[in-house]
């Protein structure tokens, strides 16, 4: 455990410079692009992401754990990122010549055809970047270290060369550059870990696995990007925009699940590889424990600062983005038992067409629900549709793993989360007592209610998982003695 232990807390690191760094962008790229620039950008980049899915042909998940599977043995991890690599060159190419065709023809997008245009070639980047070979590999260390310096000269370099409106191309293009550092670094470093060859493949045993990943992965890209897509068909960028503010808010919570949802994918996978049931549902109760405790927090936080966060972060040109941002609050917490109940468990159980079935049905809500709310509520439309989405997905996938595997939901827990976090909406209307400034209100709230929540849960509930990991880091092994 201790292996499995680091790579989280990698992953965890990882996921606090995904939010550390949005928290440092996004307030000045929000202020200094404007919202139709932002909304621009936003719009090409979900239609360019649903490209990178396409391209990817489920890779991404696939290769974690093929990689996982074959990592004792270097011939076969050779052989083995060398079809996975192939299918995927080949598959951006053709990906990146349609995209072309879609944004030159297409008059709503031809008018920014330069943003479709450093899209191309981050879908082309992306063959070079796999990502899954590492984290197949749990090199999560690598991982975390080469994300944050590259991170460290994009925000630099933002900071320097995007000025205005005009600069929103010098935006988009920061992730086309962060793409080809990526695919460099790793290139170099896994083709002196393997020999990659390009004969002899065995690439046809892959395509039927990966398409049905593809298939779910497509599926689900499609109720996560296409509201931004037809939102911005049915209004316009300035609407695009305040949603695109809102989602990228939500998201940022959304990283931290994430992180552990990949740290533990690999041990998982041979966990129930090895049948061994015993660790599989320790690991896995602790998961769906993980994104109780800090997923309602979070939503709860957010539902009731979206005021002060979407001014503080955003501005006051995207204050119509508080709203959406309240509706999309409790997606965090959806999001993260749906990736459990997928990556962790359906996932390794070769359990993909389930998955599949579970995206096939968000897909239906998602297009019935967009278009019927967006001509009415605009980008509060898209939240709905988003959130309700999201709670279908992760109902049926609980009901697939239920079939499956034993897994038990934390209804205590759940219960005295939610008691404790209701508290902050009191914390707040004190502090604003006080003081009416956003940046002070969000500040002394957030840090009255960390505190506030973190000893409630130590002291007053005695929560197990805290006390265990107080006790692993020694210089807080005090508090975890005095608990007890």
């Amino acid at each position: 455990m201790g292996v499995l232990r680091k790579n989280a807390a990698y992953n965890i690191v990882l996921a606090l410079t995904q939010v550390l760094f949005p928290i440092i962008t996004f307030p000045y790229a929000s202020r200094v692009l404007g919202p139709e620039a932002l909304g621009a950008v936003s719009f090409a980049d979900n239609f360019t992401i649903y490209f990178l899915i396409l391209s990817g042909l489920g890779i991404p998940l696939y290769g974690v754990r093929e990689v996982a599977r074959a990592k004792h043995d270097s011939k076969l991890l050779g052989k083995t990122f060398s079809e996975l690599f192939s299918i995927h060159a080949m598959s951006a190419i053709i990906a990146t010549g349609i995209l072309f065709l879609i944004s030159w023809y297409i008059d709503k997008l031809h008018s920014n055809f330069a943003l479709y245009q450093i899209g191309m070639a981050i879908l082309m980047g992306s063959i070079f970047i796999s990502e899954w070979f590492f984290q197949g590999m749990e090199e999560f260390r690598y991982i975390t270290l080469r994300t944050v310096l590259i991170r460290l000269l994009t925000i630099s370099l933002m900071f320097l060369f995007v000025r205005g409106p005009e600069d929103k191309n010098i935006y988009y293009g920061l992730n086309l550059l962060i793409a080809l550092i990526s695919g460099g670094f790793n290139m170099y470093f896994i083709t002196k870990r393997i020999k990659i060859s390009f004969t002899n493949l065995a690439i046809k045993k892959h395509l039927k696995p990966l398409f049905l990943i593809l298939a779910s992965a497509m599926v689900t890209t499609i109720y996560l990007v296409f509201d931004t897509v037809i939102l911005g068909f049915l209004t316009n960028d300035i609407t695009v925009g305040y949603y695109a503010a809102s989602m990228r808010i939500a998201k940022i919570s959304l990283s931290v699940m994430g992180a552990v949802s990949l740290a533990l994918l690999p041990r998982l996978t041979q966990a129930f590889y090895q049948q061994d049931y015993s660790t599989a549902n320790g690991l896995l109760n602790k998961s769906i424990r993980f994104v109780i405790f800090l997923g309602i927090p979070i939503a709860m936080g957010i539902f009731c600062l979206a005021n002060e966060v979407v001014n503080v972060f955003a501005g006051s040109d995207y204050l119509p983005a508080a709203n959406s941002l309240r509706i999309l609050s409790c997606i965090v917490i959806f999001v993260g038992l749906a990736q459990v109940f997928s990556n962790q468990i359906l996932l390794p159980l070769k359990q993909e067409r389930k998955i599949f079935y579970a995206s096939i049905a968000g897909v239906i809500v998602s297009l019935i629900l967009n278009f019927m709310l967006i001509p009415i509520f605009r980008h509060n439309g898209a939240a709905i549709s988003s959130l309700l989405t999201e709670l279908v997905v992760v109902i049926i996938l609980y009901i697939f793993t239920r079939t499956l595997f034993v897994v038990s939901m934390p209804v205590s827990l759940l219960l005295k989360s939610l008691f404790t976090s209701s508290f902050f909406f009191l914390i707040r209307y004190l502090v604003s007592q006080f003081t009416a400034l956003p940046i002070l209100v969000l500040t002394f709230t957030i840090g009255i209610c960390v505190t506030f929540y973190i000893l409630v849960q130590l002291f007053i509930w005695k929560n197990k998982d805290m006390i265990e990991v107080l006790s692993v880091y020694r210089p807080l092994g005090f508090l975890s003695r005095l608990i007890e």
